[in-house]
């Protein structure tokens, strides 16, 4: 047994020292061949400069090697690692190479999900919306999004969203939603916050096919919204009212009514924070967040009250939008927290967690 235990050990160092060496020769090459594109590349630049053309057999060249993904790789690094002394030159290069990456886009299009995904990501990384027209190589890439690879798709987003076209990122997000792959609503959120394009224009777009949408996704663009434009109170009001609407969906909605005030809403806000039901705790506790920016005596009365629940979200909600109207807690606990143990409990929390937070900052400084 002790004998069979060692050759097991032998064995992995074996193995761990092999594939060390495959890694460092696998760098070793990729190094070479940047190496030897960044010597191709700079020739080319410097024939810009010069007032030449670049050659024709260069754009050849790339077409016929950048089709492998490791030669693709040292493209890459290539670029990455040019630093160039006449940007226009090298803007001039960079927006020459259009008709080569439109041909690459289509090849990759038929590789497999990783190659493709790679080519994405290159795509994003250098930034290519700023040096050539990408209305050829977008839609291409929006095919990408039928792969059956996440990964994939992620990294097509991501070039999409550079490119700054809303309705290719509209079409993009209708095709990843068909697809029922699942991609988590925040990725989906930042991803849409990153959009180099108009905003508005896109939030319009999208707007006009959210019903279209699973709920997944209309909550993703629902958050968006909320980050970007004001401009949509009477939309969100009408989903927060509607009963029929998806709970997340509803309490995005609330969240929007804390960020921009609409006085239409206050009530309804007021009525969720209202609301004994154990059950509907999270629009209590959402709604008590949004109050912190309405002014007003039935606005205080409810946080006041919101403090006597038995829900510690609740609770802690509604003592931070009362610390936004300026109360006092040493006051306040004189009005809700004599007798009540959760408002007393949470009024202290409050107090030493505020009393921490002013002593880090004091050490800090």
């Amino acid at each position: 047994m002790l004998y069979g235990y060692g050759a097991v050990c032998v064995g992995m160092i074996i193995f761990n020292f092999v594939y060390n060496m495959i890694l460092k020769g696998s760098d070793s090459r990729l190094k070479k061949r940047s190496k030897k594109y960044r010597k191709k590349v700079t020739q080319q630049i410097d024939r810009i400069q010069d007032g030449q053309e670049v050659q024709k057999k260069h754009f050849s060249y790339l077409e016929k090697r950048l089709c492998h993904v490791h030669n693709l790789m040292a493209f890459d690094r290539a670029l990455e690692n040019i630093t160039p002394n006449d940007e226009q030159a090298f803007a001039k290069y960079m927006g020459l190479l259009q008709p080569v990456m439109l041909y690459l886009a289509g090849v990759y299009q038929k590789r497999d999900n990783l190659q493709c995904a790679y080519f994405a990501y290159f795509i994003e990384k250098h930034n290519l919306k700023n040096y050539m027209n990408m209305d050829g190589i977008q839609s291409v890439m929006i095919e990408y999004m039928n792969k059956d690879s996440l990964y994939c798709r992620i990294n097509t987003l991501q070039a999409l969203y550079t490119f700054g076209d809303e309705k290719s990122v509209t079409e993009a997000i209708s095709i990843l939603d068909r697809s029922d792959s699942f991609m988590h609503e925040k990725i989906l959120t930042d991803g849409l916050l990153s959009f180099k394009g108009n905003h508005n224009k896109l939030i319009h777009m999208l707007w006009g096919k959210i019903e279209d949408f699973s709920e997944r996704v209309q909550l993703s663009i629902l958050n968006y919204i909320r980050f970007k434009s004001g401009d949509y109170c009477e939309e969100m009001f009408a989903i927060m009212q509607d009963k029929s609407k998806d709970k997340e969906i509803r309490l995005s909605a609330i969240r929007y009514f804390g960020k921009y005030i609409y006085e239409k809403a206050k009530e309804p806000l007021i009525a969720f924070v209202s609301d004994k039901n154990p059950i509907h705790w999270e629009y209590a506790a959402i709604s008590a967040t949004s109050l912190a920016r309405y002014e007003g005596e039935d606005v205080l009365n409810v946080l006041m009250e919101a403090m006597h629940s038995s829900n510690w979200y609740v609770r802690y909600n509604a003592s931070i939008s009362l610390e936004n109207h300026h109360l006092n807690y040493r006051d306040l606990i004189e009005v809700v927290g004599g007798k009540d143990r959760y408002a007393r409990e949470m009024i202290m929390y409050r107090l030493d967690s505020r009393r921490l937070e002013q002593e880090d900052k004091g050490a800090a400084t």
